[in-house]
């Protein structure tokens, strides 16, 4: 039996818990799909996969009303589950592990969209497609202080990023230069914490030792370094959404620049870049006819790649798409992000791409639905 308006059903928005009296991030988020599930005729609920009780099928949730905030309460378990869950390392993730692998197994519960795997992955899926390769940067798994040693001989500098970060933590820019005989190698970015770094030293040992100090145990890439920054030195780059629509179908929501602080190595507004609109942004650096040829050919591939990963990965609900486009104006697919936030189109104040980036995870649960057994 398929769902009827005369059965509410209810969407799981799947978090991880914070230790605070509402436990969990991105609160006037939650509450916004809320709205638009009571539009919609679902009922939109927040909890974590560590409250739920396996041998009632029930979940302790919360949920927002108007009058009274957010209020917790025992719920059902949701026949659909919005998964927003960001985990800081592999300890944090084992944690919830076993629960979400019992949820995913269960067939009266489906998941919005799965989420990706980490940054090596999805550059093999990508790599897969030869109409994407001349976008892809030289990239490879670092292993061995041996082998950034030989990069950075051959190529001078290196881009270092952890296989599963987001919002620019831990993206380092490794460079060696020789002067007057002697050698010297600069390293800069933001450790895990999303704090900046900048040291110096005066040999490949020194480098790499400190190097393993801020890296730890976190598996990091090897990528050529690109220079993504305009001619006044602010490095920046593109953000698309993609989104399943009310039909089933990929779109994009929209599309704007994150531009970071002077002097900063990403351009991620949490680590205090700022949005800017795409179309004048790219004039102004590339001139009107160049920025035309490049925003069509970032849409191509903001429509080419969803599909492409889904048939490869299983089903995603929506995908936010970095993009780099270096001073020679060659466009690079710097990242893609399975959980992307919405905060580029709230300070751009693109009050239509910022409602459907909110409304759209509503309306592809609302078509899922049509088609679910009941």
């Amino acid at each position: 039996m398929r769902w009827t308006p005369h059965r509410r059903p209810r969407l799981g928005i799947m978090v991880t818990e914070r230790n605070r009296p509402l436990p969990f991030a991105d609160a006037a988020f939650y509450r916004m799909l809320t709205a638009c599930g009571a539009k919609q005729g679902i009922e939109v609920f927040v909890f974590s996969p560590n409250r739920i009780d396996w041998t009632q099928s029930t979940v302790q949730g919360y949920v927002y009303d108007e009058a009274d905030g957010w209020q917790a309460r025992k719920f059902p378990l949701p026949s659909l589950i919005y998964d927003r869950c960001f985990f800081s390392g592999k300890e944090s993730y084992t944690v919830y592990r076993h629960h979400v692998r019992k949820l995913r197994a269960r067939r009266d519960i489906r998941f919005l969209g799965n989420g990706l795997g980490g940054k090596w992955e999805v550059a093999q899926i990508l790599a897969k497609d030869s109409a994407l390769l001349p976008y892809l940067p030289e990239t490879a798994r670092l292993h061995s202080g041996a082998q950034l040693k030989a990069w950075l001989a051959e190529k001078q500098e290196a881009f270092l990023k952890p296989e599963g970060g987001s919002q620019g933590k831990g993206a380092l820019h490794v460079q060696h230069t020789r002067e007057a005989g002697s050698e010297r190698y600069v390293a800069e970015g933001r450790d895990g914490r999303n704090q900046p770094l900048s040291r110096a030293f005066p040999d490949f040992p020194s480098c790499w030792q400190w190097l393993r100090m801020v890296i730890g145990a976190r598996p990091y890439l090897i990528q050529a370094y690109l220079s993504l920054h305009t001619a006044e030195g602010i490095a920046y780059d593109v953000r698309s959404l993609m989104q399943k629509n009310g039909r089933g179908l990929w779109e994009m929501t929209g599309v704007g620049v994150r531009a970071g602080k002077p002097g900063s190595l990403t351009s991620n507004l949490h680590g205090g870049g700022s949005a800017e609109e795409v179309s004048s942004f790219l004039t102004r650096q590339f001139g009107e006819a160049k920025a035309k040829e490049l925003l069509s050919v970032i849409t191509e591939l903001s429509l080419r790649i969803p599909p492409l990963l889904e048939n490869d990965h299983g089903r995603l609900v929506e995908l936010g798409l970095d993009f780099g486009i270096d001073t020679q104006g060659c466009i690079w697919i710097l990242e893609i992000n399975s959980k992307p936030g919405r905060t580029l189109f709230a300070e751009l104040r693109d009050e239509r791409a910022r409602a459907d980036s909110i409304a759209n995870p509503i309306r592809y649960a609302r078509f899922l639905l049509h088609r679910m057994p009941g």
